[in-house]
């Protein structure tokens, strides 16, 4: 297989599951086979099934929503907090951190 084939067909997945943009996007296809099937008069069993899968899908999307906003607004309640005081950042391994230059005299 080619190089370029590899790179086109190289999946990353996180151990803790599908991302957020991931489940939105498996929602959006759920969606669009039910109107599919809808108008295809498909049988009650196939349509029960794939309506509680779209349910289950909505609630965890919801839930990961809920705790990316929770975890955004922990980290910016955090920062506000600890800009009080002189903050010494690095900017990389080869430059010296930031802060407020001393003179020695």
């Amino acid at each position: 297989m080619p190089s370029h084939d590899e790179r086109a067909y190289r999946v990353t997945r996180s151990k803790e599951g599908p991302t957020l943009a991931e489940q939105k996007s498996q929602l959006a296809r759920l969606k669009q086979d039910l109107e599919q099937f809808k108008s295809r008069q498909a049988g009650g069993a196939i349509l029960g099934s794939l309506q509680e899968r779209i349910r289950e899908l909505e609630a965890s999307v919801a839930r990961a929503e809920n705790a990316r906003t929770l975890d955004r607004e922990a980290r910016r309640d955090g920062s506000s907090e600890g800009s009080g005081g002189a903050e010494v950042r690095s900017t990389s391994s080869r430059f010296p951190p930031r802060g407020t230059p001393t003179r020695i005299t």
